[in-house]
């Protein structure tokens, strides 16, 4: 059995969202697509924190 990939926070946080975005354009119904847009927003605010964390960590991390 394979381990899954463990990704970095802002990569995984990034395709969450992008993953949120996907099913609010294919929703079949308004309540869903209005579910999925909220799991964007907050997938989106994540990234958004994670990128801010980034830029202010040591140089030597990036």
């Amino acid at each position: 059995m394979t381990k899954p990939r463990k990704f970095p926070p802002a990569a995984y946080a990034m395709h969450r969202q992008m993953m949120a975005v996907r099913r609010t354009i294919s929703a079949s119904t308004v309540e869903e697509s209005q579910a999925a847009a909220r799991w964007a927003q907050a997938w989106y605010q994540l990234v958004q924190r994670k990128l801010d964390q980034l830029q202010h960590a040591p140089r030597y991390l990036h």
